[in-house]
């Protein structure tokens, strides 16, 4: 498949404005781990679904509290896109290592049914964390989200966090330093890496690809 073969090719300009303004690397200082499971595991229902296994670690810290936790799960619960929607949601670990050695420890996640055309390749589209990694109850939400939109969406990891341990300032802290001043090319290409790999899935087709940030 010749769309497979496709590099992903960005200006470093473009790449650079979108980190810079949607993925700020600011860590907060937030100390409380979150253990909660039924989060994790929330669908569009609000019921566990055995098909939806965001990460390898099912006890990975997903929120700066477990209040924060239970909020962002009501929310994405009751959010009317997704209640609308009638296919299911698949949620799958995406292990992947870059060519300097970083194991990124993202998610994929996309819909079946619900109206979606079955059986070829999707657009993809590329979330990049906030400051606290890719454990995140809010971008699985966003995830979520533009998966029922008929997307294939990649949780990037670019701190290396199977865990959780970005919602810790000790840990998260001298991961991103790596990234600033004459670290902003290790920040670019291993995103361009992300996003690579993103379009080297059968599920996605590698002409269609969108980078998002958030901060």
């Amino acid at each position: 498949n010749e769309s497979k073969n496709t590099t992903v090719r960005m200006s470093d300009r473009t790449l650079t404005l979108l980190l810079a303004t949607g993925a700020t690397f600011v860590c907060a200082s937030l100390v409380a781990r979150v253990r909660s499971r039924a989060a994790r595991r929330l669908t569009m229902s609000g019921a566990a679904e055995p098909a939806v296994r965001w990460a390898l670690d099912d006890d990975a810290r997903t929120a700066a509290s477990a209040d924060q936790a239970h909020i962002l799960a009501q929310a994405w619960g009751s959010d009317p896109e997704i209640g609308v929607f009638g296919g299911t949601l698949c949620a799958v670990p995406f292990v992947r290592t870059t060519t300097d050695g970083l194991v990124m420890h993202g998610s994929l996640a996309y819909c079946n049914g619900g109206g979606l055309r079955e059986g070829s390749p999707r657009p993809g589209v590329c979330l990049v964390h906030t400051a606290v990694g890719p454990q995140d109850l809010y971008l699985r939400w966003r995830a979520h989200a533009l998966a029922t939109r008929g997307y294939v969406v990649l949780i990037a990891d670019l701190l290396g966090d199977p865990h959780g341990d970005g919602w810790e300032p000790a840990w998260c802290g001298p991961r991103r330093e790596v990234y600033t001043g004459e670290g902003r090319p290790l920040l670019q290409r291993r995103t361009r890496e992300a996003l690579q790999q993103l379009a080297e899935s059968p599920l996605v087709d590698a002409s269609r690809l969108a980078l998002v940030g958030g901060s």
